[in-house]
């Protein structure tokens, strides 16, 4: 029984470091937020110490379809994605997809070695209030734009990502 006890309590500690950076609002909050902000053009990005591109904006990107994957330093599952994320990239680079890594703050200053450790090969950069304004409140967690600036899909789960790419390719497709 101790030992359970402890296991609980562990994953419940991991459970609330991984959200120390993101904002403190209630799930259903959050959820209700997200719904709101789909379907509409996408926040600005506030970003800083672009590594594998020069810096970038919505503007500069308009026509490409963005997936913005933020992550941190710190967290494992983090860590774990970027291998099928770098595949996802080259895969769809030519098709334009932009993929960005918004790297939290806590934990920014090892942001280049990781990149470094880890081959990741699309760009990163330290967040500076983009996960405010886009109410990214775990890691890692994705947001997808359209080609038109809009934030089709919020917090969606890595295994989902490449769905909702060939989702929106398949609308190009169908104006051609």
């Amino acid at each position: 029984m101790k030992k359970h006890l402890i296991s609980l309590t562990a994953i419940a500690m991991a459970s609330t470091s991984l959200l120390a950076d993101a904002p403190q609002l209630e799930n259903s909050k959050v959820r209700e937020l997200l719904n709101e902000m789909q379907g509409k053009p996408a926040p600005k990005l506030a970003l800083k110490g672009c590594i594998n591109a020069k810096p970038m904006s919505l503007e500069k990107l308009k026509g490409k379809i963005i997936v913005l994957d933020f992550w941190a330093t710190w967290c494992g599952p983090c860590i774990a994605s970027i291998p099928h994320t770098n595949e996802m990239m080259e895969q769809y680079a030519n098709k334009g997809v932009v993929f960005i890594g918004v790297c939290a703050q806590r934990g920014a200053e090892k942001m280049g070695d990781t990149v470094k450790q880890r081959g990741i090969k699309y760009p990163v950069a330290e967040d500076t209030g983009t996960i405010d304004a886009y109410k990214a409140n775990s890691y890692p967690d994705y947001y997808i734009i359209d080609r038109d600036g809009v934030l089709r899909w919020a917090d969606i789960a890595n295994r989902d990502v490449e769905k909702a790419i060939k989702i929106l390719l398949k609308e190009k497709d169908k104006t051609e």
